[in-house]
């Protein structure tokens, strides 16, 4: 299980109860991991270098442990990944990079309202969130502040500081990072090229990370799911998950790449959810209406791994 939280903040911790009640009673064990978050590493190094040492992790070394409960018995051959939001993009970067390793791929992913296409001029352009317009763009405000000066794999926002959906607030300096991707097309240069700690910036040059170039198409085909299926390099069975209103990762983006795997013979599946904000699922009043949208996923898991 991979946390979402655009690639710098949230943790383990940051998991859906519901969803993580819906792999036990199917035969799963749920395992949520953590990860170091960038930008105070890059997007390959941190990230998604983690993530397949943790899918390494639970097909080789977790069968070999000797557990709480001797009727419990981890099958290694069979490993789904569930991720949410950026989570779930870091879960559709195993299919390609695991066989990098020499590690199997996950037998099955489902990946929640994912980015998965960065080539896409989307991630280039600005992008106001819900409760957010360009006049707070427009804003003085401090980039580098929220940079440690070591990598980390855990950031919550304080409750008392008011965030929208949990994490967008200018009141706190990472959320800041985030908000600063989405209002100036930022996503690219600060997970694959990092940011400074601030404590290690001439002040006067602090001014020059708020406008990056773009990496270039090579390497963000690198990371980018969509650009992996079209090269035939993602083999792996996948199910999404996406609302319609989602204002954070265009929906049709979703649309695509499930259609890319299934022109590729790969097997796919599609819940798009008519009137579902991003973190859907992550409410009490919006999870009960969209439910039967989650479990279908959840079903393909266990289809895939022939735990029907």
């Amino acid at each position: 299980m991979i946390h979402g939280g655009g690639h710098i903040m949230l943790s383990r911790k940051d998991v859906r109860p519901k969803q993580t009640r819906l792999l036990l009673d199917r035969g799963f064990i749920p395992i949520s991991i953590d990860y170091r978050l960038c930008p105070e590493v890059t997007l390959t190094e941190g990230p998604m270098a983690d993530v397949c040492t943790a899918l390494e992790w639970a097909r080789n070394s977790l069968p070999t442990m000797t557990l709480s409960r001797p009727d419990v018995r981890p099958d290694g051959s069979k490993v789904a990944v569930v991720g949410w939001s950026t989570g779930g993009t870091l879960a559709l970067t195993l299919g390609w990079t695991a066989p990098q390793r020499g590690i199997a791929p996950p037998n099955a992913t489902l990946a929640f309202y994912c980015p998965s296409d960065y080539e896409s001029d989307f991630w280039k352009s600005p992008n106001f969130p819900e409760n957010t317009t360009p006049a707070d763009a427009a804003v003085d405000y401090d980039l580098l502040e929220g940079i440690r000066d070591q990598p980390f794999t855990a950031h919550k926002v304080p409750r008392d500081q008011g965030a929208v959906a949990g994490w967008m607030t200018l009141k706190d300096p990472r959320s800041r990072i985030a908000l600063h991707m989405n209002w100036k097309g930022q996503s690219l240069p600060t997970l694959l090229d990092g940011l400074p700690c601030g404590s290690t910036v001439d002040p006067a040059e602090a001014k020059q990370y708020l406008s990056r170039p773009q990496p270039s198409s090579e390497r963000i085909r690198e990371v980018s799911p969509f650009a992996q299926v079209a090269l035939g390099n993602y083999q792996t069975p996948t199910f999404f998950v996406h609302g319609t209103l989602d204002d954070l990762v265009p929906c049709d983006h979703t649309e695509k790449i499930s259609a890319g795997l299934a022109a590729r013979g790969v097997a796919t599946g599609l819940s798009i959810v008519e009137g579902a904000h991003h973190y859907f699922d992550l409410y009490p009043e919006t999870e009960r209406r969209f439910r039967d949208a989650v479990a279908r996923g959840y079903d393909f898991l266990c289809d895939q791994l022939g735990m029907v």
